[in-house]
């Protein structure tokens, strides 16, 4: 009897892990780059829908990887003083793959003047984001051109 009974703990205990590691294998990784030079995106706010990812996010910095659901999820940007998602400025609809890590870097200018050019903000998705390099002991680089105003 006893046997039986942890039989049926170790199955129970089993079949959580299971779940637990299934419902964590649903979601993404995602890593966000503050790359607007615009004034009025100094210190901005993140959102993943009505949640809250970064406070005070300020220009030429990045976040941890977060986890995010998977699927379509919406990045919103706020200034940085915002009470919560209702003061989202833009909105960026992004589709994620479930096991899969992002980088996404915004971009552009929001200000409607004072910029020439005025490259409109975005938020560019690269996949395969990496948390540790492919071959221990060395440092993989992902270069993006991200100046507003550069030539490409």
């Amino acid at each position: 009897m006893k046997n039986k009974i942890n039989t049926l703990k170790n199955y129970f205990l089993a079949i959580g892990f299971m779940t637990a590691a299934g419902s964590f294998a649903q979601g993404a990784r995602i890593q966000i780059i503050h790359n607007s030079a615009d004034a009025a995106t100094q210190v901005v706010d993140i959102y993943a829908g009505n949640v809250l990812l970064e406070d005070d996010f300020e220009f030429r910095t990045a976040t941890p990887f977060f986890d995010v659901a998977a699927g379509a999820i919406n990045i919103g940007i706020a200034p940085g003083n915002s009470a919560n998602s209702g003061d989202i400025l833009a909105t960026f609809p992004l589709n994620l793959v479930a096991g899969e890590t992002y980088v996404a870097v915004a971009n552009g200018i929001l200000s409607a003047s004072g910029y020439s050019p005025s490259p409109a903000i975005s938020v560019d998705v690269m996949v395969l984001g990496q948390e540790t390099a492919a071959i221990s002991g060395n440092t993989d680089v992902l270069v993006f051109h991200g100046s507003t105003d550069a030539p490409m």
